[in-house]
């Protein structure tokens, strides 16, 4: 493993090790992070991504600029398989950006850090709900700060 550190070092001091990449790189780890993003401008695709022929559902348009559709935070392309990893649906005809991104390069390792969690309740599934959750209800409109329960009359 090899150490990368982020952030200043002061004269004299030992820089931590933040990040370890390792010294061979990994094939893909399907973990997925690297495909997490905050903004629906987080994949802006160039004419030749569109000329692979990306599926219309694939894409999202902002004027005259187009980017992979998100949703969830993460690209809409990345499905869970049945094995229980996560995969490209659209592997074959990725745009620029996803063919540029190299496992365990430094990019890779910092969207491990950043968006791995994110990745990984993809796969874990559904967390647990607390045992304490009020009944379940229905907010009144006819009545504000009425909640309504099942069962309830009008």
């Amino acid at each position: 493993m090899r150490c990368i550190a982020v952030g200043p070092v002061a004269a004299g001091r030992h820089r931590e090790c933040s990040i370890l990449i390792p010294k061979t790189v990994p094939e893909c780890l399907s973990c997925g992070a690297c495909c997490f993003g905050g903004h629906d401008r987080y994949i802006r695709l160039f004419p030749e991504d569109l000329a692979r022929g990306l599926p219309d559902h694939a894409l999202h348009w902002d004027g005259a600029e187009v980017f992979m559709a998100m949703t969830g935070g993460h690209c809409a392309q990345l499905t869970l398989t049945d094995a229980g990893t996560l995969a490209c649906a659209v592997y074959d005809s990725r745009p620029t950006a996803c063919r540029a991104f190299r496992a365990g390069s430094f990019e890779c390792a910092m969207a491990r850090r950043h968006r791995g969690a994110e990745a990984q309740r993809m796969t874990s599934g559904p967390a647990p709900l607390p045992d304490d959750l009020p009944a379940a209800g229905v907010i009144d409109a006819m009545s504000p700060g009425r909640r309504r329960v099942p069962g309830d009359r009008a």
